[in-house]
């Protein structure tokens, strides 16, 4: 669909753009995860920057130059209402889950360098951040909240390393299940 479409671009105002948008923005929020499953299965580190498709990437640029010139666009205007129906708005969340992981291992490893333990310690921080700003914006999916979940094997991890002393407003939310299970699913967490 992509190359069919940067063969045969339609004008800015045609009815079909929209729809076209929404379809391969829905396809690039339920397809890439499993794209990146498969790629951390097989071994791979760095997806976005490594792996990632073009197709991808082009879906997702055509939905940030829609969404900039518009208020509203497709699936972007997420409500509290329907938390639970959501896909992940960012379709390269589970990369940085898994990049995530990957750090949290290099913390662990003794054979890490300190360079290496620093660069990790970075990288766990900063992807912290990036979780609970989705968070804040109800843009990721209650599923991530799933026992089983490579999310929550990040958090079990992180939370050993980090130690039952570090505070932060990540480790507040998820310090109580109801926070996520009952709160975040119904829309009503009061984030900060």
């Amino acid at each position: 669909m992509v190359e069919e479409s940067l063969m045969k671009p339609q004008k800015e105002s045609a009815s079909l753009r929209t729809r076209w948008l929404y379809g391969g923005t829905t396809y690039r929020r339920m397809v890439e995860p499993l794209d990146i499953a498969q790629y951390y299965l097989n071994g791979g580190k760095d997806y976005v920057t490594s792996a990632r498709s073009s197709h991808y990437k082009q879906l997702e640029d055509w939905f940030v130059e829609e969404a900039t010139s518009k208020t509203t666009v497709g699936s972007k205007n997420v409500t509290r209402d329907n938390v639970e129906s959501i896909l992940t708005l960012d379709s390269c969340f589970w990369a940085h889950v898994e990049d995530a992981l990957i750090s949290c291992n290099q913390l662990k490893d003794v054979q890490s360098s300190v360079i290496e333990k620093e660069e990790a310690t970075r990288k766990l921080i900063e992807f912290e951040n990036y979780v609970y700003g989705l968070l804040m914006e109800y843009e990721v999916s209650p599923e991530i909240f799933l026992g089983e979940s490579s999310y929550m094997a990040w958090w079990n991890q992180y939370k050993e390393i980090k130690g039952s002393l570090y505070s932060s407003k990540l480790t507040y939310f998820m310090s109580n299940a109801h926070n996520y299970n009952v709160q975040y699913v119904g829309g009503t967490y009061k984030f900060d």
